[in-house]
């Protein structure tokens, strides 16, 4: 796949018109209001891949019984058909348990593809700010304000802090401009391939 830079000078870019990547499945790991999705469509827009993101899905389902659940086993689905066809995919959601990160393993085993967990990682006043200034029609099921959040870590009880093997983990300030985060992580994934 020939993946082209999108800004006008091709030599600030960490990948240049003549670099190829294998193919890859990019599994956005992070907390709601962390900028995964502002991370995940900047890199499906730079690397023109397709995104498929969880909450997409999960807004068509949430009237449904277990309509989370159902919303992860259809991206993995839709991400296994892109996959298959030999597309690279950006797959973004909160990927706050194991066994979801276990199945991003295990589809690129079957299909051969690297996968590189991108967590967005935000320090806690500029996370909280962000959670606070969420507008309520954003979405009927995203977390909104700072002690929803917490209830929601409360019922985690720990268990997005899973072990990810060194060599797909790459987390991202997302504090940080998001042009600047895409090409630091794009600069680190070329020296890992």
């Amino acid at each position: 796949m020939d993946l082209r830079p999108a800004a006008a000078d091709p030599h600030r870019c960490a990948i240049q018109p003549s670099t190829r990547l294998p193919l890859s499945l990019f599994a956005l790991k992070g907390h709601p209001a962390t900028g995964k999705s502002v991370l995940a469509h900047a890199l499906a827009v730079r690397l023109h891949l397709p995104l498929i993101d969880k909450d997409d899905i999960k807004d068509a389902l949430y009237t449904l019984p277990e309509a989370n659940r159902l919303s992860y086993t259809v991206m993995w689905r839709v991400v296994a058909t892109q996959l298959a066809l030999g597309q690279s995919v950006v797959a973004v959601s909160p990927l706050s348990d194991p066994a979801d990160y276990a199945r991003a393993c295990e589809l690129a085993t079957q299909y051969s593809a690297n996968v590189w967990v991108v967590e967005t990682l935000l320090a806690e006043q500029e996370w909280r700010r962000r959670l606070e200034a969420r507008q309520p029609d954003e979405s009927a099921h995203k977390v909104r304000g700072w002690a929803a959040m917490e209830a929601m870590l409360h019922s985690y009880a720990g268990r997005w802090q899973y072990p990810i093997a060194a060599q797909h983990h790459l987390q991202v300030d997302s504090a940080q401009p998001v042009a600047a985060s895409l090409e630091a992580l794009l600069a680190r994934i070329l020296e890992k391939t």
